[in-house]
């Protein structure tokens, strides 16, 4: 070997002898190392979800880059029951084509800004939704998702520390759906 092809080893060697080992301490390395995944559901980029209670199952869309889930609704109506602000809209059922009735206290309105289009305003109620055997209950955006392919967006408020997302699956949840019940 002359020098020329050595120089690169040799390089190399006198760097990795300066460097400090990697494995220094567990508490420096916590963001670096994958942690251990018991627990969590390994869900596909598409799945069902059922509403609770009205036991309504749905095709939703698993989108991690979405911060809020979104429900599609045909329509909605507020009022007021005990002096608080409350909500009743209707949700398609897409095996039954039968509308299903909702009511949800309003937690809040906020604004959506899409892409090349004005800001929408938007309520959100908080429903509870049974994935992969898991009941979860957090805040939903609703929204006319009817130009949408699914009826249902689930978002990182209801994946984040519960679910693992596998872009290679899809409805694997579906053996799951007796214990949704």
């Amino acid at each position: 070997m002359n020098l020329r092809t050595a120089m690169p080893c040799l390089i190399a060697a006198s760097i990795l002898s300066v460097v400090p080992p990697l494995s220094a301490s567990p508490a420096r390395l916590d963001d670096k190392v994958c942690q251990d995944i018991a627990g969590f559901k390994i869900i596909g980029e598409m799945e069902h979800v059922t509403f609770k209670p009205e036991q309504l199952r749905l095709q939703a869309r698993i989108d991690t880059g979405a911060q809020t889930s979104s429900l599609g609704i045909m329509s909605q109506q507020p009022f007021e029951r005990d002096g608080k602000k409350w909500l009743r809209f209707s949700v398609k059922d897409t095996d039954s084509e039968k509308t299903i009735d909702f009511e949800r206290p309003l937690m809040r309105t906020v604004k959506i800004k899409q892409q090349a289009a004005e800001a929408m305003e938007r309520p959100v109620v908080k429903l509870k939704i049974m994935l992969g055997g898991v009941e979860v209950e957090q805040e939903f955006t609703l929204a006319d998702r009817s130009k949408f392919k699914f009826p249902v967006l689930i978002g990182r408020n209801v994946l984040v520390g519960r679910y693992i997302v596998d872009v290679n699956r899809k409805f694997s949840t579906m053996g799951m759906r007796e214990r949704e019940q």
